[in-house]
């Protein structure tokens, strides 16, 4: 008698989780205030050779140039006279289509995004946020970069993912301030990436062979389930 109940419950719980439509999974995001960029000032004597400029709307020039010293390719500013280096941009001998000065709308702001690698796989930007003060006015963010509205709000948003293994962050504005997740680390998954950008859907796998699907929404990822 006992067997046959037990018979009827396991049959009872295997016919109602085949046919129960599973609850979409919603997982919390981990921000922290995204670093500033340092700006030194930049002797033109260090400056080997001009490889990209741009003259932008107020009367800025913004530089990839070579150093002198140790070949390096660097970014560099020309603001009201002065000129200011940001730091390594890019390596030797970058395809033009991995390197380059864009302007670009983030966070409804204006911005200048310049744009490396410095290796295999690591790729890079600086983004200038032309109308804020100065100093503080930049941030570096490893990995190849996309602006993509992803709640729908009219403003852009940064996404970027570096390495084989894909590890992907996204960067927000909150009160005037910026904000960055690495999805990998705040939710404890393998791998993540920006998978579709058309329907701003990530693919994230928290094991082998199992992605799962979901869509950003104001601090939270959304698992899609079809």
């Amino acid at each position: 008698m006992k067997v046959k109940v037990w018979i009827m419950l396991l049959i009872l719980v295997f016919l109602l989780s085949g046919c129960s439509k599973p609850e979409n999974s919603t997982l919390p995001l981990a921000f922290i205030e995204a670093n500033k960029v340092r700006i030194n000032d930049l002797q033109l004597d260090t400056i080997d050779e001009i490889i990209q400029e741009r003259t932008i709307d107020n009367g800025a020039r913004v530089l990839i140039f070579k150093d002198k010293e140790d070949g390096q390719i660097n970014g560099g500013i020309n603001l009201r006279d002065k000129y200011y280096q940001i730091g390594e941009v890019s390596v030797e001998n970058t395809p033009e289509d991995l390197m380059g000065i864009e302007e670009v709308q983030v966070f409804g702001k204006e911005a200048i995004k310049i744009y490396g690698i410095l290796g295999t796989s690591y790729a890079q930007a600086f983004y200038w946020f032309t109308q804020e003060d100065f100093q503080g006015s930049i941030i570096q963010v490893d990995g190849n970069t996309t602006e993509i509205d992803l709640d729908n709000d009219g403003k852009q948003e940064i996404v970027s993912t570096l390495g084989t293994i894909p590890q992907t962050k996204i960067y927000i504005l909150d009160e005037n301030k910026i904000y960055a997740c690495d999805i990998n680390e705040s939710i404890g998954a393998e791998s993540s990436i920006l998978k579709d950008r058309d329907k701003k859907l990530f693919e994230i796998y928290f094991q082998p062979n199992k992605p799962k699907k979901y869509m950003y929404d104001k601090g939270l990822l959304k698992e899609i389930v079809k």
